[in-house]
């Protein structure tokens, strides 16, 4: 599959690495990933950035040993999202909310007789009884056909980095805090124009079963901290191929983040900011940002 010619790679991606994801993965040897972390300085404060991924394989790390001692150097952790099962319900009560067809405008309608053929083969192929998506808009299936091969092939949200921190955060005490509410991110989809929405049904019916293995790359890029990979993957692809997308899942969001992060900075102390890796790295990621502001920012090696 070539990632560059996939809408539907693009969205699978952000999901993975900068989306929508409570239990903690056990941890491997100490060491045995390098993700991206990054340390932001001034004269008084200091504040990790660490780049996620929100589904992994059940059982994998979330990160290294100085990973953890990051974290607990940190009196507040950042997260995109609050993680709380009081938060967990109110997406599931918005994404049927948002994501539910509206009246005379099933899912089948979106679609050519012989493109519903083919997925009402790939809903059978997954489990999924017949019509279990006809209540759906076009974004809401997209995002369920790129979760349900994954959990089939071992991924699971609940081992997801950001997960498994907010976790090692609450085991420790610490003060979580959030830089989206789920509405906030909910709306990110439900806001993406009908002819984005069908290009995403299309190209999901057609690749959805081949996302375990494309996330798999990327999965392992993420482990070795291979930052060139995965701004080639996500962030280089998507400003290329879908600049209107581009701006509105990274560019805008990464600017509403700094004007928080940066206000963060001009207090005292130490923090931990845990977001989707696609949001580090590039000329508009944070790190760029920071650096632009003439803020100190070092890779944690």
């Amino acid at each position: 599959m070539n990632l560059k010619k996939s809408f539907f790679g693009v969205f699978a991606a952000f999901l993975v690495l900068s989306a929508v994801s409570c239990a903690q993965a056990p941890a491997q040897e100490a060491g045995a990933i390098t993700p991206l972390l990054y340390v932001v300085r001034d004269h008084d404060s200091t504040m990790y950035l660490y780049g996620t991924v929100h589904v992994r394989p059940r059982g994998a790390d979330w990160g290294n040993a100085r990973v953890r001692a990051a974290i607990d150097e940190s009196s507040e952790i950042w997260t995109e999202l609050l993680m709380t099962p009081e938060a967990d319900q109110q997406i599931g009560v918005m994404a049927t909310q948002l994501g539910a067809a509206e009246p005379g405008h099933p899912l089948s309608s979106w679609l050519t007789p012989e493109e519903n053929t083919a997925l009402n083969a790939l809903t059978a192929r997954l489990g999924f009884p017949p019509n279990a998506l006809e209540g759906y808009k076009p974004w809401l299936a997209s995002l369920t056909l790129t979760l349900a091969p994954l959990v089939r092939a071992g991924y699971d949200p609940n081992s997801g980095v950001d997960r498994s921190i907010d976790a090692y955060g609450d085991a420790a005490g610490k003060t979580m805090r959030a830089l989206e509410t789920a509405e906030q991110q909910l709306t990110f989809f439900a806001n993406l124009s009908p002819e984005i929405q069908r290009e995403m049904l299309q190209e999901a019916i057609e690749e959805a079963e081949d996302v375990p293995s494309m996330l798999g790359e990327m999965s392992t890029a993420w482990e070795k901290g291979d930052e060139e990979a995965l701004a080639r993957a996500v962030v280089d692809d998507t400003r290329n191929e879908y600049p209107e997308l581009y701006q509105m899942l990274f560019v805008d969001r990464n600017n509403a983040w700094m004007t928080v992060l940066t206000r963060e900075m001009q207090g005292a102390g130490v923090d931990f900011v845990a977001v989707g890796a696609g949001h580090i790295i590039g000329s508009d990621g944070l790190v760029a940002q920071f650096r632009a502001r003439g803020y100190r920012v070092e890779r944690v090696r």
